[in-house]
């Protein structure tokens, strides 16, 4: 049953319509779902359109007991007077107001479109759903609210080709929103929300592939994982959505970029290759699968992808760069140098220290200064490029401290905490020489690590990544002293970042799962330091780790 009353004068000016989340009265807990994330898809389907505007209207009220119904409330029905004060709030024209009705009478949307000057409802109607047509409600409201406005409508296809799949893309959009308003008071619940909105997503993908609204909101999950530290998670409901969505070759992408972030090397190769050879990657995700396979010990697949990186691409120059690298591991000093060359004709300054090497190994030590000095000259130059510059420019200028530096490094990595303070003397006499050795800095920050100094120590790490930013042991150490100092949030990301740039290492790994077991996040640190117990089964320090993480779980009733 449908029914009109009134009809709405054409406007000159772009309607803008507060769009009030829609209440309901069902036999469950979903017909509030349904109802408030309905008017919520709403405004999302008007989002681009240029004819009209859209705006939310935010209404949230907690219930005042645990025993009320469900743990989140927002959407109501206002009268015209409200709902005109809500519109004038948000500076509208018109304001949108709706109820979902779920009875024994049958399910129905009624919704009253309200003039904000004149304050008075002035087109209402009711629309009908009829049985496994609930998907095809939200493109009928929007037509009736392009056609009130007298604007054009916009893409009137439903979101999922049936009910079930529509039902369960509204059931993760509500679940993501109480993850959002729950996660600054019960962030236990706001995690169980955001579970539950993965579990929806897939769903409603399995329930119908095309999918297109699922799928997305699903991606963007994914790609908050890396901040939330669920990357695991994330990864599993990718994989459940390739099984039922095979050539996704955006499923395949994002569950790439998160095994390589939690160190799975193999799986996100795996995955990487297969979206792929669903659409050619960008060059700048070629260069990332090709240090992949550097990573792993395959030279041949990476020199392969490598060389398909054309002249004209801005990554040429790290692509010739790396060729230049894997033509050294084989020691083919001439195609080196010839990759090299290239690499810095296209910017890339770490590839004239390369060179440089090459000029002292050669015996060609004037020439390999010279290029080191015009290095060290660009003082906005790569970061990195400059460290490695001013190591090798230690060696060709003073062999005695580059001797000691090396006899110190070796003395602080040492677990026998003598002669410390001797050790210390000759990172500083390094530093005499050249204050940005940063070799020396994490020297220090190693000196005061075995003292338990872990203020100092961060300060000294900290100077030392500043020097070479993509350091992956300086990052570390720095995020163990962050951690031991109690500097829980800093350390996170630092861990982790070592972690995804030293893949295979299992310390790395377990020292970044250690910091989410302190920071309360089981489960990414059981993720962890599961892969690296893959890594090393034995290693004393993951074990301890997994013992401790097995303590807590079982203290706080969570499933081991």
């Amino acid at each position: 049953m449908t029914s009109d009353r009134g009809a709405l004068p054409l406007d000159p000016r772009k309607p803008v319509v507060a769009v009030v989340p829609f209440g309901a009265k069902g036999r469950d807990a979903k017909a509030g779902g349904i109802g408030r994330q309905v008017a919520r898809r709403l405004v999302e389907r008007f989002a681009d359109d240029p004819n009209i505007e859209l705006r939310p209207v935010f209404l949230v009220a907690m219930p005042e007991t645990k025993s009320d119904a469900g743990y989140l409330v927002f959407g109501s029905t206002p009268d015209a007077d409200l709902a005109a004060r809500y519109g004038e709030s948000l500076g509208t024209t018109h304001a949108l107001t709706g109820l979902y009705r779920d009875d024994d009478k049958g399910r129905a949307f009624v919704v009253t479109l309200v003039d904000v000057k004149d304050r008075s409802a002035a087109v209402q109607r009711e629309f009908a759903v009829t049985a496994n047509e609930l998907h095809r409600a939200e493109p009928a409201l929007a037509e009736w609210l392009a056609e009130a406005l007298g604007v054009p409508a916009p893409g009137l296809e439903p979101e999922t080709s049936n009910e079930p799949s529509y039902q369960a893309l509204l059931a993760g959009l509500e679940d993501e929103t109480d993850a959002t308003l729950l996660r600054g008071g019960d962030p236990v619940a706001a995690d169980a929300a955001r579970s539950r909105a993965f579990d929806e997503y897939v769903t409603a993908i399995q329930l119908d592939p095309e999918s297109v609204r699922a799928e997305d909101r699903l991606l963007v999950l994914a790609a908050e994982s890396v901040e939330r530290g669920d990357e695991d998670r994330a990864a599993r409901a990718l994989e459940d959505v390739i099984e039922a969505k095979p050539r996704s070759w955006r499923a395949y992408y994002m569950r790439a970029e998160l095994l390589r972030g939690i160190g799975e090397t193999n799986l996100a190769i795996v995955a990487l290759e297969h979206a792929h050879s669903l659409r050619p990657l960008r060059d700048a995700d070629v260069l990332v699968l090709a240090e992949l396979y550097i990573a792993e010990q395959a030279p041949g697949q990476a020199a392969a992808h490598l060389r398909r990186i054309a002249p004209g691409s801005e990554e040429f120059g790290r692509a010739q760069e790396l060729l230049g690298i894997l033509a050294l591991q084989r020691a083919d000093q001439a195609a080196a140098r010839a990759f090299f060359e290239r690499a810095a004709a296209n910017g890339r300054s770490s590839a004239r220290v390369h060179r440089a090497r090459i000029l002292i190994a050669q015996g060609m030590r004037d020439e390999a200064a010279r290029e080191l000095d015009q290095i060290l000259a660009q003082a906005d130059g790569d970061r990195e490029a400059r460290a490695q510059a001013h190591r090798l420019r230690l060696g060709l200028q003073r062999p005695d401290l580059e001797a000691e530096l090396e006899r110190a490094g070796r003395a602080a990595l040492s677990t026998e905490a003598t002669g410390l303070d001797e050790v210390r003397a000759a990172f500083e006499r390094v530093l005499a020489f050249d204050a940005e050795i940063w070799e020396a800095h994490f020297g220090l920050g190693l000196v005061a690590r075995q003292k338990e100094a872990f203020v100092a120590a961060a300060s000294s790490f900290r100077r030392a990544l500043e020097l070479a930013p993509e350091q992956p042991d300086v990052m570390h150490e720095l995020g163990v002293a962050l951690l031991a100092s109690g500097s829980k949030a800093d350390a996170l990301g630092l861990l982790d970042r070592a972690a995804a740039l030293r893949p295979g290492e299992a310390a790395y790994i377990a020292d970044a799962g250690f910091a989410h077991l302190r920071a309360g996040d089981l489960d990414a640190a059981r993720e962890r330091l599961r892969i690296a117990s893959t890594i090393d089964a034995n290693d004393p320090l993951t074990r301890a780790y997994l013992a401790e993480l097995e303590r807590v779980e079982d203290a706080s009733g969570k499933a081991n």
